[in-house]
């Protein structure tokens, strides 16, 4: 049999397979390394230890969890580029913990979505390798405090607050969150002050607590915002109407450590090709081999009128897109048009089709269902960023995969119907004009925003 048939599954198979193909291919053992791994269905073979060996020796005696978290990064100084990937493990898959919606509750995953079943990347790159190490921690330390307490991030200050009153709050807070118990239906104020910052404040703090019926415990885990350089967990409840602090504490203090930088045991790698999660390999798969099923006739039964304002007469598909797919397809949009502004064959057509994905979803969703807060944000509020006259090729592919991403969501979930075919030729076209983007000297404008239609609702 021809080693070329074979699917390794363990690192073992890999090393047997390795000396086959060195032999084989007559090429070096590092490269037969490689090749064997990705006939496994990993990247490399640093990824295939990752995933096969990455968890602690504490954690191998248990069912655990792997979830994977890449933050991509380029160098504004020399313009070096790459990813950082690091496999941390969980009791449950990470979906359990918090939706893909709810990670906008927390400063650490706010930036973060979803890339597989098993992996959570980074929107946008960060600036250096260091601070996109720096992120990949910080978004591990969150969903180990949640993996421990079992709590979700709120953005509801207004329940963990003393008369729900941000002014009530505690002395000396900072780099605060709220977090929510969907169990008892009750919160608790996790407070991350640098330690420096509180010192001689603890008599004040505890007064504070005394007069408004508050609780504050100090886990012996030193916490989520920045462990590494002085800050320190705090918990702060409602005696009577808060989450009880002391199971929380010692839940906590089970943790390992907090994991930081200084003890970076991921994988650092080339920005492309980019990491994809052995989940993401098997779901991809899975779907290859489904049986496809007929589609439904794509003529008008499948779409439905609507009238839009100062336009008139309009059509979108009859159907709803989960709101969570939205916002996905939302974020990928977004970052194409954040550094393609001076490409208008690209910012247009991305533009134009946000703009209708933004009418569609109005119609799709009522005011309860979608508040404005969250419906102003799916496809708009893009943050700032360095708007590029030229795009380095790895950037402009990275944006072909976001746009070609975002249209593989909207086939999946809207039924085929003129309007859905219209929207998606745009999406072609735009690609085709990235594509063609010629690749000249680098440089870069900076605007703190680019012209933007109005959103209404």
């Amino acid at each position: 049999m021809s080693s070329e048939s074979i699917r390794p599954s363990t690192m073992d198979g890999i090393k047997r397979l390795a000396k086959s193909l060195k032999i084989e291919r007559g090429i070096q053992h590092t490269q037969a390394l490689d090749a064997a791994a990705q006939a496994a269905g990993f990247q490399n073979f640093r990824h295939a230890g990752n995933v096969l060996r990455a968890a602690p020796q504490t954690q191998r005696s248990r069912p655990g969890h792997s979830v994977f978290l890449t933050s991509y990064w380029k160098d504004r100084d020399g313009g070096e580029t790459g990813r950082e990937t690091l496999t941390t493990w969980l009791s449950v898959p990470w979906g359990d913990l918090i939706t893909p919606l709810q990670l906008q509750n927390h400063r650490a995953l706010a930036d973060f979505h979803t890339e597989g079943p098993d992996h959570l990347a980074r929107e946008h790159l960060q600036s250096s390798q260091s601070a996109a190490r720096r992120a990949v921690c910080a978004a591990a330390r969150a969903l180990h405090f949640m993996d421990a307490t079992k709590l979700r991030p709120s953005k509801s200050y207004s329940r963990a607050f003393p008369s729900g009153r941000s002014s009530n709050a505690v002395p000396g807070r900072d780099h605060y969150s709220i977090w929510y118990d969907r169990q008892t239906k009750r919160y608790l104020f996790a407070d991350e002050p640098y330690e420096s910052a509180v010192e001689g404040k603890e008599k004040e703090r505890d007064t504070w607590a005394k007069e408004h019926g508050f609780t504050i415990v100090k886990p012996e885990w030193a916490g989520m915002y920045a462990p590494d350089v002085g800050s320190r967990l705090y918990l702060i409840a409602d005696e009577s109407k808060g989450i009880s602090l002391q199971p929380i504490a010692a839940a906590l203090d089970k943790l390992p450590s907090p994991i930081v930088e200084a003890a970076w045991d991921g994988e650092s790698a080339p920005m492309m090709p980019f990491f994809v999660s052995p989940g993401a390999i098997v779901k991809a798969a899975a779907t290859k081999d489904k049986p496809e099923m007929p589609r439904k006739s794509g003529g008008q039964r499948n779409s439905v009128g609507y009238v839009q304002t100062f336009v008139g007469p309009q059509r979108r598909p009859k159907g709803r897109m989960p709101i969570e797919t939205h916002a996905q397809v939302g974020r990928l949009l977004k970052s194409v048009l954040e550094d393609t502004y001076y490409r208008k064959g690209v910012y247009n057509r991305v533009d134009a089709i946000r703009s209708e994905l933004d009418e569609w979803t109005q119609r799709e969703y009522n005011h309860a269902e979608l508040p404005n807060e969250q419906f102003f944000d799916l496809y708009y509020n893009e943050s700032g960023s360095m708007f590029s006259r030229a795009l380095a090729e790895a950037e402009r592919e990275r944006h072909v995969q976001s746009l070609a991403q975002a249209k593989i969501l909207l086939g999946e979930h809207y039924p085929d119907c003129p309007p859905l075919r219209s929207l998606l030729k745009k999406v072609d076209a735009a690609i085709k004009s990235l594509q063609h983007w010629n690749c000249g000297p680098w440089s870069l404008l900076l605007y703190t925003s680019p012209p933007r239609a109005c959103c209404g609702r």
